[in-house]
């Protein structure tokens, strides 16, 4: 039932007007019939023919561009035939050049109302689109003066604030602001005006509104701002923004227990990881202390090997000469041939002593292993220590050898002495083992600054070239000395080890059948 009057009055609005519009188009034809009567009628000289235009001008009422055309054609019409049928005063011809500017006035007339009827078209289709657009738009749309009071509002801009229809028209747009903002959107609203463009309001913000029973909604704000003849206006755009603000606060908190997750996860994979690499480190640290034992016991594997094989050379040979001359000795002694009896004391004497060179390197091999050997420094005096060994090895010096021993730099130095005389020995021991007999010995000491340095040089058989590399391994033997001398392999290696203790290098230079030299260069302690 509620729908039935507004038909109605739209109806009767619509014959109305369907019957405004014909009254006027009969009155536009009977002026036309008028002007024809009286063209018809009125003598020559009174011309009416230009009054046909005031009709063309009316023709602005009508509402086809047909109806205007078909005005020009008839008004045309009426004028040649109001020519023709008037009294022939004049030549036919004249009188036909005489209207023809009439004739072309109402063309121009009906081009000119065309073109209004055109235009009024035009604005009234985009006045429909306007409104079918504003009207029911699903976001809220206001229209507002200079001044902020709301000129136009659209259905959905009213249902999203609560108000009736037409219930926001007059008022000013901070009734649509929460009251604690008011002074503010205020100055801002004027602050705009003074340099008005589209943009987006608070961007970054959370902005407010207000609706009409005293509620706040989140709203998202576009103005647009344009000018007419009637002032300066601002369209603002208004979105209820309370589904995205609701959704955007949960990707929020989705994101902050997402975060803390992943600081979980972060602070337990960096616990794993601290657990994996000292996992990691301590099985890397067995396996190297495994392979180190492995290397260890291989390495005692090949020095037992070793040791075997060179103790049933070394050992066999002296023993049997020990044996064999002792033999002799008893049978000499019997016979009473003591020259004799003591050349094989002195055999038994050399075989003894080679077999405590050998004890005695295998004994100092073993300290070094077990590391039982330490530095003990004490003041000495460095000549005493050469003449020492000297006198401890005159028995093994070969028919013919000499010793010489030369110094440079201060006597009385801060060293451990027995690690020297170890030195000395094993290079002393092998200069009289590889040179042949009636060849010197040259021991020389220099006493620096900073360093002490003992050289051992000899005119033995020197070390080929490509050995040379090999000198300071356990238990290596040049080629030329092996099947000719006693020896263990172990005299370098132990001497190198002891220059390492004393912080020093060893060196040496050799020539085969040249002979060879041996330094150790070592710091001295609390050098002056």
């Amino acid at each position: 039932m509620g729908g039935a009057p507004i038909n109605h009055v739209t109806c009767n609005f619509t014959m109305f007007t369907f019957r405004t519009d014909n009254q006027k188009s009969r009155f536009i034809w009977l002026l036309v019939a008028g002007i024809f009567m009286a063209d018809l009628l009125l003598p020559r000289q009174f011309d009416i023919v230009f009054a046909y235009l005031l009709a063309h001008f009316l023709a602005i009422f009508f509402k086809e561009k047909s109806d205007v055309l078909l005005l020009a054609v008839v008004t045309t019409t009426l004028t040649i035939i109001g020519a023709v049928v008037k009294p022939h005063e004049v030549p036919l011809e004249q009188m036909l050049l005489e209207r023809l500017p009439p004739m072309l006035s109402f063309w121009a007339a009906a081009f000119f109302v065309v073109r209004f009827i055109t235009l009024r078209e035009f604005e009234e289709q985009q006045e429909e689109k306007f409104k079918a657009l504003f009207q029911y738009a699903t976001n809220g749309i206001l229209l507002t003066n200079k001044q902020g009071i709301i000129v136009m509002a659209n259905p959905a801009i009213e249902v999203l604030f609560g108000y009736q229809e037409d219930g926001l028209l007059g008022k000013s747009v901070e009734v649509l602001i929460p009251t604690r903002l008011t002074r503010q959107h205020t100055e801002h609203r004027e602050h705009y005006h003074q340099n008005p463009h589209p943009r987006s309001m608070g961007i970054g913000m959370d902005l407010k509104g207000l609706k009409k029973d005293g509620s706040e909604f989140p709203v998202e704000v576009s103005l647009s701002p344009f000018k007419s003849k009637d002032g300066a206006y601002v369209v603002a755009f208004v979105v209820d923004n309370t589904y995205r603000k609701k959704h955007e606060d949960s990707i929020l908190q989705q994101k902050q227990e997402l975060a803390s997750l992943t600081e979980a996860l972060q602070e337990l994979n960096e616990g794993l990881e601290s657990k994996v690499e000292a996992r990691t480190a301590e099985l890397e640290l067995a396996k190297n202390e495994l392979a180190l034992a492995l290397n260890k016991e291989r390495e005692l594997g090949e020095l037992k090997s070793r040791f075997v094989s060179m103790a049933s050379h070394e050992f066999r040979t002296p023993l049997t000469s020990v044996m064999s001359s002792a033999g002799l000795a008893i049978q000499y002694a019997d016979r009473q041939d003591f020259e004799k009896v003591k050349k094989h004391a002195n055999r038994i004497k050399n075989a003894v002593n080679g077999l405590n060179s050998i004890l005695s390197e295998f004994l100092s091999l073993g300290r070094l292993e077990e590391g039982r050997v330490a530095v003990n420094a004490e003041e000495v005096n460095i000549l005493d220590c050469v003449a020492e060994v000297h006198e401890g090895l005159k028995n093994l010096f070969k028919p013919g050898q000499t010793f010489e021993h030369r110094h440079a730099g201060t006597e009385k130095i801060s060293m451990d002495c027995n690690l020297g005389k170890n030195i000395l020995i094993n290079l002393i021991s092998n200069a009289i083992k590889y040179s042949p007999e009636g060849a010197p010995i040259l021991v020389e000491t220099t006493v620096g600054e900073k360093t002490v340095r003992i050289s051992v040089r000899d005119r033995g058989i020197g070390i080929p070239d490509a050995e040379q590399k090999h000198l300071f391994g356990r238990f290596f033997r040049a080629s030329n000395a092996a099947n000719t001398t006693q020896g263990t392999g172990l005299g370098l290696y132990i001497v190198q080890r002891y220059a390492e203790m004393m912080n020093g290098v060893v060196g040496f230079n050799s020539e085969i059948e040249e002979g060879s030299v041996f330094w150790v260069e070592f710091a001295k302690i609390n050098a002056e």
